[in-house]
């Protein structure tokens, strides 16, 4: 049995198949929007779904956060070209693990890479492209930290 078949009460829109392109659309969609992407596997080794949602809705990242239960990292942690990057403060404003502050005595933005979960939202909003994401595995410091 299905999932939106044991609960049709959560499901009342129905299901809608997706290809891997409109996910794909989809998913651009929400991180334009500013939504963290989770890829929910519940014990198993296939993803079993992706949710899309915010700080402090979403009760994932909220028990994250706020209380210290297990939600893994990405693989990947953000990184500021500080030449490229003109303090324009739009990156502090989407991250939503309190990873970004604004350096003051420089003006440019500063990421807290232990605090950063890699979920790219900095990135994608940095209008000057000074925001990359590196493998969490390439930097010593950050190789055990999820």
């Amino acid at each position: 049995m299905l999932k939106w078949e044991r609960y049709p009460e959560r499901y009342k829109g129905g299901v809608k198949w997706l290809s891997i392109e409109e996910a794909k659309q989809w998913l651009r969609e929400m991180d334009r929007r500013g939504f963290v992407h989770s890829l929910m596997l519940f014990g198993t080794r296939f993803i079993a779904g992706i949710c899309n949602c915010d700080y402090p809705i979403c009760d994932a990242l909220t028990m994250r956060l706020d209380h210290g239960f297990n939600m893994l990292k990405g693989h990947y942690v953000a990184m500021v070209d500080y030449d490229l990057c003109n303090g324009c403060g739009v990156c502090v404003q989407r991250c939503q693990f309190g990873a970004l502050k604004m350096n003051v005595t420089q003006d440019r933005a500063n990421i807290d890479q232990m605090r950063c979960f890699g979920c790219g939202l900095c990135e994608t909003a940095c209008p000057r492209k000074a925001i990359s994401l590196v493998e969490r595995m390439t930097i010593p410091a950050l190789k055990e930290v999820w």
